[in-house]
Order: structure tokens, then C-alpha cells, then sequence
């Protein structure tokens, strides 16, 4: 039977990966406009087009690692979930950074 805490820390969990997961998509929404108007002035660099294709599957592999960690170590599925959104999210928002400037 769950107790009260358990229930209230079982809703900050969900909220957490609910957060992580919309920080990661507006992240990528920024970056994927920036990259849009890179190529549609033609100032896109070599590295920037590699970069968009190997950045993808590192960051995938990564996730899987993240959540396949937490599931092996019993982790609730909330916390699994931002666990595996955590490395699409940094790399997102680290390409969102690098971009702007």
C-alpha cells in the first residue's frame, strides 16, 4: 500500500521528466530554426553538417544507457524516463547555446 509521501514523490517524479522532456523539445525547436536559417543564407559550415548527423546517434546511445541504468537499478518509470531524456536534452541545449552566438 502507498502512503501519502510515496504518492506526492511519485507526481514530483512524473513533473520532473514532464520538465525535462519540454526543456528538450524547445531546446531542439531552437535549434533546428537556427540550423533551418543556416542553410537557407547559405552560411552553414562543413563541421555544422557533420555535426547534425553524428551528434544524433551519440546522444541516442547515451539515452539508452541512461534508462537501461535505471531500469537494472529499479528506478520508477518517471525517473527512468527523465533519465533517458537527460543526454538528448544537454545535447540539444548545448547546440541551442552554441548556435545563437
Amino acid at each position: 500500500m502507498f502512503g501519502f509521501q510515496t504518492v506526492l514523490q511519485n507526481g514530483r517524479n512524473w513533473q520532473d521528466a514532464a520538465t525535462a522532456y519540454g526543456q528538450m523539445w524547445l531546446s531542439a525547436g531552437e535549434v533546428i530554426w537556427l540550423r533551418s536559417v543556416q542553410m537557407m543564407t547559405g552560411t552553414m559550415t562543413q563541421a555544422e553538417i557533420a555535426r547534425m548527423f553524428i551528434e544524433k546517434p551519440v546522444a541516442f546511445a547515451q539515452a539508452a544507457q541512461e534508462a537501461g541504468l535505471a531500469v537494472s537499478l529499479g528506478k520508477d518509470p518517471a525517473t527512468v524516463a527523465r533519465l533517458a531524456v537527460s543526454p538528448l536534452s544537454i545535447q540539444a541545449s548545448t547546440n541551442a547555446r552554441r548556435l545563437r552566438s
